[in-house]
């Protein structure tokens, strides 16, 4: 029996993840499709009076959807390190993508298998276009103190397993939220694909756990906590969703969405308790040998 439209598609969705915190994003319309289905074939959505075709709107789509990604990976896993990566000269081209890649590929893949490295890492670039890297590690490497702190305080360490270049790495303290959109902020502020890739990502990744299911958004849009948005690119939808820190771009509103095949990504949902103040985000390069539990 061929399922029913109502059975493929559902207008709430909720995003759980390991540590409990769940994202939640209801609309009047049943915009989130069951996996497994392909998506039906649509007419192109009408612009809004008077706009024309833009291809920043294309850039800003991919680049939530990457961001979504980059946050749903950070959320969902354990991680020690806040690490940056930079690239000497000496080993590698720092402004040839195709060399960086075929590099870090290689030293990457090396520390997963041989050492259970797990990772998400952003490229970003420096001022006369040279590339380096910030993200999260697990705590699979060696660290070294490197006897100088940064600006809050904090031990400065190094991983001497990278090869590469030079590293500096802090251990992860205080509110997670807020180093997961640390890095986040790396793939919104640099409005590029940096060779080809928003971001790099491996090792024994966790993801969180998506259910579909149908929901009165008049109840949800009741709730006090709850916060009700529109969006330009989408006439006609209404949204719901419940409150928390936001995840991605600072300058963006507290309700952020894009389109991605199954409807929308919010970023900045959630159903825990609230997290205490979160410290200042941390410093390029700063390392513990004995990471702080997160609170």
């Amino acid at each position: 029996m061929t399922p029913s439209q109502n059975q493929i598609y559902h207008n709430c969705r909720i995003k759980t993840y390991p540590d409990g915190t769940s994202e939640v994003l209801c609309c009047n319309r049943q915009l989130f499709r069951e996996p497994g289905w392909e998506a039906q074939r649509r007419e192109p959505r009408p612009l809004p009076s008077g706009a024309e075709p833009d291809e920043a709107d294309n850039l800003d789509r991919a680049m939530r959807r990457a961001c979504s990604a980059v946050h749903d990976i950070a959320m969902s896993n354990d991680w020690a390190w806040f690490v940056t990566l930079t690239l000497d000269a000496r080993q590698v081209d720092r402004y040839d993508m195709t060399a960086i890649t075929r590099k870090m590929n290689n030293w990457l893949d090396n520390h997963v298998r041989r050492h259970g490295l797990a990772y998400v890492l952003v490229p970003e670039r420096h001022k006369d276009g040279a590339v380096h890297f910030h993200g999260f590690f697990n705590d699979a490497l060696r660290a070294v103190d490197s006897r100088h702190k940064d600006g809050h305080g904090h031990r400065v360490y190094n991983l001497p397993q990278w090869t590469l270049g030079f590293t500096t790495a802090i251990a992860l303290y205080g509110n997670k939220q807020s180093a997961v959109g640390y890095v986040c902020k790396y793939v919104s502020k640099q409005r590029e694909k940096i060779g080809g890739r928003w971001y790099y990502s491996g090792g024994a990744l966790r993801k969180p756990e998506i259910q579909l299911t149908d929901a009165n958004i008049e109840d949800m849009e009741a709730a006090p906590e709850a916060r009700r948005f529109e969006v330009p690119q989408l006439p006609n939808i209404r949204f719901a969703a419940l409150t928390s820190q936001g995840f991605c771009d600072v300058n963006q509103p507290p309700a952020k969405i894009c389109e991605n095949g199954d409807g929308l990504t919010f970023f900045g949902l959630s159903t825990a308790a609230a997290a205490p103040p979160a410290p200042a985000a941390p410093v390029h390069g700063a390392k513990k040998m004995t990471p702080k539990k997160l609170t």
